[in-house]
């Protein structure tokens, strides 16, 4: 397996990220980049070649694209393929090993004093399964998320990227938290059942957790309560709604598991800064200019 190896800070850099859909029979195009290229598939599969090595990347899994070999898509896909990227940088010197970490302790290389950081070495698989893929796909989820609007978008975008690269190393030296794996399981019970009406104490008994103790893990973690999280994943997934189908306010609603339509309205403004008719026409302008 191969690594990249660098040190940190600066931390890498993101430039760009999106979501993109290969049907049945696609592949990807021929090109050289001179920036990082992250893939992850969020289902179906990918065939890539990069400097000859030819990889299969499916539902689960991820690849990072290094600066300067030629990449290309050796196949077309078997079925419908959704994935998500990201092109990224790294600002200082980095090199591409055949080993990694093996004990989390020797990533932190020296301590930092009163005038210098503490410099750290991080050594990330460029390919490989993503074992908390509830996490990770919520993580890309809410970098993707971010209102653009907002002045300091590419920077909050850039402090999730780096909680991204932390994580992909942890993983790679086999220790996922005890609170992390409190957050995979209340984030998987919260996208079960968001159609229901989720207290506290049904998510605590279904998790066999305290309800301050899963609060406190899914703040730690992804920096939000259990019914923020529960509010954004329904908006989400009336946003998917709205920009693929014409159904009514209303029935999105229900959909979504508010049954109060014009609560459904308020908090869709409040969280996504316009009103569901708003961002139903915003999304349909957008693809009248493409």
């Amino acid at each position: 397996m191969s690594y990249i190896e660098f040190f940190a800070p600066p931390f890498p850099t993101l430039i760009k990220g999106g979501y993109a859909i290969f049907e049945k029979g696609n592949k990807h195009f021929r090109r050289v980049f001179n920036v990082f290229d992250l893939i992850y598939v969020k289902e179906g599969e990918l065939f890539l070649t990069e400097d000859e090595q030819a990889f299969s990347i499916r539902k689960g899994q991820y690849i990072m694209l290094v600066p300067g070999f030629e990449h290309y898509g050796h196949k077309g896909c078997k079925v419908k393929t959704e994935y998500i990227w990201f092109h990224f940088l790294i600002p200082t010197e980095y090199d591409l090993t055949e080993s990694g970490l093996e004990n989390w302790a020797d990533m932190k290389v020296t301590e930092g004093d009163y005038v210098k950081p503490s410099l750290y070495r991080f050594c990330l698989p460029t390919y490989g399964e993503i074992e908390n893929q509830v996490y990770i796909e919520n993580l890309f989820e809410g970098l993707m998320d971010i209102d653009e609007q907002t002045p300091d978008f590419h920077l909050r975008q850039q402090l999730l990227f780096q909680e991204f690269l932390l994580h992909l190393q942890k993983e790679a030296c086999n220790i996922p938290t005890a609170a992390e794996k409190v957050v995979e399981q209340t984030i998987a019970y919260i996208q079960s059942f968001y159609k229901e009406e989720i207290k506290m104490d049904d998510l605590a008994k279904a998790l066999h957790f305290h309800p301050d103790y899963i609060t406190r893990c899914m703040q730690k973690i992804i920096g939000m309560s259990p019914n923020l999280y529960l509010n954004k994943h329904r908006m989400n997934v009336a946003k998917k709604l709205l920009a693929t189908t014409e159904s009514k306010i209303s029935y999105i609603s229900q959909e979504v598991g508010i049954v109060d339509t014009t609560y459904f309205s308020k908090l869709f403004k409040r969280l996504e800064g316009l009103s569901p008719l708003e961002y139903r026409k915003v999304i349909h302008r957008r693809r009248g200019r493409e």
